[in-house]
């Protein structure tokens, strides 16, 4: 389609790190008119986040593709000033500081909404914005210790243990993306702009949700590679440095496991015949399985038959398997981003979901921007002199000729 989704919706990002930029990019992806509002010399933490490719880091070539970048001291009544100027016909502001700054700014919700009933004002921070944690700092790592997440990552008889990837952050932009898509779609309906409050403590509180013990009495522990609720369901060894992970939580599952492994025997003992029977007896289903793995030749082996019978299953796969996976090829999950200044490419990944109508094709790539490369554009549209706006550029630090 010609047409994206969200062409013509204009953006103010005034975000920061990893959540903010990533759900504003993915606004980007689907059309939007972005403008990353970053501060004077350093810009988004992130451009100095490894590994860094010609100069610019990857995670900035990320989270920030499909952008234009504005340098502003809004410390600096000229760049409040014209901050607002465009906040008049925005559509969506988007901001990740601490509870507090951006009223101490005059650029909070209240002071934008005045100016445009019609904004979709999304705040993104560690607590959400009321509270007694509210003015607390925050990244992904502490989301991830106050929800439960860690407390119930890691071996048994282990520490808690971090996720290998910042999941606080990308479930927060996830879910302000979508919640700044529903609140559009209710702006279409009424007329009405929408404050949303998206804590990156709260999305992983909600993914967590570990309060089964609350209702058993039975205090939930870490399980290592596999599930405390479901069985099997995990990271199944084959004793010489090989895995595959396996879910078969049903009665017809655990059936075709059985088929798959030649132990029929097994499908209706009174031991196994229940997810609920299976999770009692965990340590015995492990062995088994485990058993079955390390009398085969190969992974990959297993793999087959595994397939072959239906069981889910996967290979635990690193980035570099992935890249060379033919499904991933095939359906198109990666996408070339353009790597300034080389105009090369990396293989990144895009939007997470499909959409009836578009290919992966319609999804814009353009490369993440050098910083402050629209400043003086974005001063002149807010009707800024031009004297004003070279003494601007002079005092935050951004070449004249960076438009």
């Amino acid at each position: 389609m010609s047409t994206l989704m969200m062409s013509g919706l204009k953006v103010l990002d005034l975000t920061n790190n990893i959540a903010g930029p990533v759900c504003a990019a993915m606004l980007g992806d689907h059309g939007a008119e972005v403008i990353h509002i970053e501060k004077p010399v350093y810009g988004d933490d992130c451009r100095s986040f490894p590994p860094i490719i010609d100069g610019t880091s990857t995670t900035h070539m990320f989270v920030n593709r499909n952008k234009r970048s504005v340098v502003l001291d809004l410390k600096d009544k000229n760049a409040v000033s014209a901050l607002l100027e465009h906040a008049k016909d925005c559509d969506v502001f988007i901001e990740s500081c601490r509870p507090g700054v951006m009223a101490r700014l005059g650029l909070d919700y209240d002071t934008i909404s005045r100016l445009n009933p019609r904004v979709i004002y999304c705040s993104i921070s560690a607590y959400g914005q009321n509270g007694p944690y509210a003015g607390k700092a925050g990244y992904d790592i502490i989301a991830q210790g106050f929800s439960g997440m860690m407390y119930y990552s890691g071996e048994k008889d282990g520490e808690p243990t971090k996720c290998g990837t910042a999941v606080g952050d990308f479930v927060g932009a996830v879910n302000a993306f979508g919640s700044i898509a529903a609140a559009l779609y209710y702006r279409q309906l009424s007329g009405i702009g929408q404050h949303i409050d998206v804590s990156l403590a709260r999305g992983l509180l909600w993914m967590t949700g570990c309060f089964d013990h609350l209702y058993t009495g039975v205090h939930r522990t870490r399980t290592g590679s596999h599930d405390a609720s479901l069985c099997p369901y995990g990271i199944f060894r084959n004793g010489r440095g090989g895995s595959v992970v396996i879910g078969a939580v049903n009665v017809l599952l655990w059936k075709k496991l059985c088929l798959a492994m030649g132990r029929q025997e097994l499908m209706d003992d009174p031991r196994f015949v229940t997810n609920d029977q299976r999770v009692k007896n965990s340590a015995e289903v492990i062995k088994i399985i485990e058993d079955w793995l390390g009398s085969l030749g190969s992974i990959e082996e297993a793999v087959k038959l595994l397939d072959e019978y239906g069981v889910p299953n996967t290979n635990v796969n690193s980035m570099e398997d992935i890249l060379q996976d033919p499904h991933v090829k095939a359906v198109g999950w990666l996408k070339g981003i353009p790597v300034p200044p080389s105009v090369s490419t990396i293989e990144s990944r895009l939007t997470p979901v499909g959409i009836a109508g578009f290919s992966e094709t319609d999804i814009r790539t353009c490369c993440a921007p050098d910083l402050g490369e629209d400043t003086a554009a974005f001063l002149e549209a807010a009707g800024m002199r031009p004297d004003t706006v070279d003494s601007c550029l002079e005092k935050w630090g951004v070449p004249k000729g960076s438009d």
